[in-house]
């Protein structure tokens, strides 16, 4: 038997100290682990070995020898203890209980699936472990199922405190440690580089455990950096945990340990033993609806002559007597129910016969010039929405228009979508009894129309996503009206009467709003990601990385924005948003992204803004 001089000797029959290897067991990003035998004791321990560019800093060796120390001092049932540190011939590594069983990443690969009783036996000895660790002021920094062991008395175990780090002690200089943690679980603060401590902890416990309740990972990606920017900027993906029929209590929990700011989550292990206790019923108040004194917010003025009794005219008269008990009345919706509702509908959806078309619209064609002069006689009001759109882009007065001239204006593409769109509307969506969804309707489509207009006047790279990603983006409200009429009515009538942003007002009334059930339809209808991913955040704060955003998000951020403040249409929200449409970063983005590149920020945002002020009515 031999000793290895370098880490990549080590072998089988080979000695490390007092141990000899029997085989390789693992490889991770702080090393390699091994079993072996440890003959004076007659048992198998497991040796985690580190990368030789750590055990050849000496800086690093003192640090990590002072860390494995103190989690060799740690002594609890749910903590795989530690037996012994040692450096030989510059290969660092400390020795372990090894435990025959299984890890949690077994029953990720085995597509198990944590019962609510296997979640609250999982957590009970997690947050066990974990709080022993803070109480010694240890925290982890890599949680994930992989680390987490089960014995052969059924008992979970923490291990790995690789990246561990002692409160209150400095780190080495920044990149001179690996103390990222795995991507799929890593807390945003990580990420950052900013402070940690036991709410870093919590929140990849919050993640591992959203995996092993759901079967998916909270952030998914083709690449690390697509699964960072989840943890950093995206939801809480709640609609995925329903569809996995995971309990709302659990969810709720779930969520708080997930808060992207550490102070929105538990903060200690004491206050998340509580909830555990209690997990069934558990709520609590996401940080985003805590009030804030603000200055007061400009109020959307429609171009229109609807009273705002009937809503600016979304509602219709028939039903303009539900102002009389309104939001006084008691609604008990929920996010759980609405998505269930969602998916135990016998019949469909009065917007799903678009589904083809809208797909169609994904995939603009050229059109032929002849199939548009029929639409021009059979479709109705796609004449008077061609016309008046060939009047708004300026190409000739009203006695020259003619077919041809307006085709050419236009152009196929254009024309062909314009075409599309009305077919749609006319011939296949139903109406609602209870909703006139014109002025929605004229909004949206006056979104996508404007989103396509900059994309022109910029010379941006286009995707073809454009038109029908501004044309779809508020059909969430189409989808809630009808399931839950008197409630969604409920809602738009307590935003206008209270002055509040309407998707705050789902969420107090519905426990849902229209942009995340959009995107569970979209998503169920399979349209493309990149369109679905920009009408789920187009409500939402883009965050400190919006620059990282897809141009179409921020294209249709800045063109529902603009035709909010411009009044065209009327999409039911009563307030603008913070900053006006010539101040937001989503407007000077698009601007940054051009490549007319003579054409200044000052002259693009004067010339929308005059040119739009004689849109027409589309519908």
């Amino acid at each position: 038997m031999s000793e290895p001089t370098n880490y990549h000797d080590i072998m089988p029959g080979t000695h490390l100290g007092h141990y000899i290897v029997t085989e390789k067991i693992a490889q991770g990003g702080m090393g390699a682990v091994f079993k072996a035998l440890e003959p004076a004791l007659e048992r198998y321990v497991a040796i985690k070995v580190l990368r030789p560019e750590f055990a050849m800093d000496e800086e690093y060796i003192q640090y990590f020898q002072q860390e494995a120390r103190a989690v060799a001092a740690l002594r609890h049932p749910n903590i795989v203890p530690i037996y012994y540190i040692g450096v030989e011939t510059q290969i660092a590594f400390y020795a372990m209980a090894y435990i025959e069983g299984e890890n949690f990443d077994d029953w990720i690969e085995g597509h198990r699936r944590f019962s609510p009783a296997e979640a609250q036996w999982f957590m009970n000895q997690a947050v066990g472990a974990l709080a022993a660790a803070s109480a010694a002021n240890i925290i982890h920094l890599d949680i994930k199922p992989a680390n987490f062991l089960i014995d052969q008395s059924n008992t979970v175990m923490l291990t790995d405190f690789g990246l561990a780090k002692k409160l209150g002690k400095a780190d080495l200089g920044e990149g001179e440690r690996e103390a990222f943690g795995t991507p799929a679980y890593v807390a945003p603060e990580q990420i950052t580089r900013e402070a940690t401590d036991q709410r870093t902890d919590i929140y990849s416990l919050g993640a591992t455990l959203y995996h092993l309740m759901v079967g998916l990972p909270p952030f998914d990606g083709a690449t690390v950096e697509d699964i960072v920017w989840g943890h950093l900027e995206k939801p809480f993906p709640v609609a995925a945990a329903y569809e996995a029929h995971v309990q709302p209590g659990w969810i709720n929990l779930i969520q708080k340990m997930m808060e992207r700011k550490p102070g929105n989550r538990f903060q200690n292990y004491e206050e998340l033993a509580l909830a555990l206790a209690n997990v069934e019923q558990f709520t609590y108040e996401h940080y985003e609806k805590i009030v804030e004194v603000k200055p007061p917010k400009p109020l959307v003025v429609p171009r229109s002559h609807y009273s705002i009794e009937s809503l600016h005219g979304l509602l219709r008269k028939s039903t303009e007597v539900w102002s009389s008990s309104g939001t006084n009345a008691n609604i008990n919706i929920t996010r759980e129910g609405i998505l269930d509702a969602l998916k135990s509908r016998t019949e469909p959806l009065n917007i799903d016969p678009m589904i083809k078309t809208l797909h169609q619209l994904c995939q603009p064609g050229k059109g032929r010039e002849e199939d548009i002069v029929t639409a021009f006689e059979k479709v109705p009001n796609f004449h008077e929405a061609a016309y008046g759109l060939a009047k708004f882009m300026g190409s000739a007065e009203d006695h020259q228009l003619n077919d041809e001239n307006v085709i050419e204006t236009l152009g196929l593409v254009r024309a062909n979508t314009l075409a599309l769109t009305y077919f749609a509307f006319h011939y296949e969506m139903r109406g609602s009894v209870n909703f006139d969804w014109y002025p929605l309707w004229n909004h949206q489509l006056a979104v996508g129309l404007v989103m396509d207009f900059m994309y022109d006047a910029l010379n941006l790279r286009r995707n073809g996503l454009e038109f029908v990603t501004g044309l779809t983006h508020d059909i969430g409200k189409i989808i809630l009206a009808e399931l839950y009429p008197f409630g969604y009515f409920c809602a738009l009538e307590k935003a206008v009467r209270d002055e509040e942003h309407l998707s705050r007002v789902e969420r107090e009334i519905l426990g849902m709003e229209h942009s995340e059930l959009v995107e569970v339809w979209l998503n169920n209808n399979l349209f493309p990601k990149e369109m679905v991913d920009a009408i789920a955040q187009h409500e939402r704060p883009l965050g400190p990385n919006a620059h990282k955003l897809p141009l179409l998000t921020h294209a249709l951020v800045s063109a529902n924005q603009f035709c909010k403040e411009m009044g065209i249409g009327y999409s039911g929200e009563p307030l603008l948003g913070d900053v006006p449409w010539a101040e937001m970063e989503s407007t000077a983005l698009l601007w940054q992204k051009r490549r007319r590149t003579s054409y200044a920020y000052e002259d693009f945002v004067s010339d929308f803004h005059e040119q739009f002020k004689i849109f027409p009515d589309m519908i």
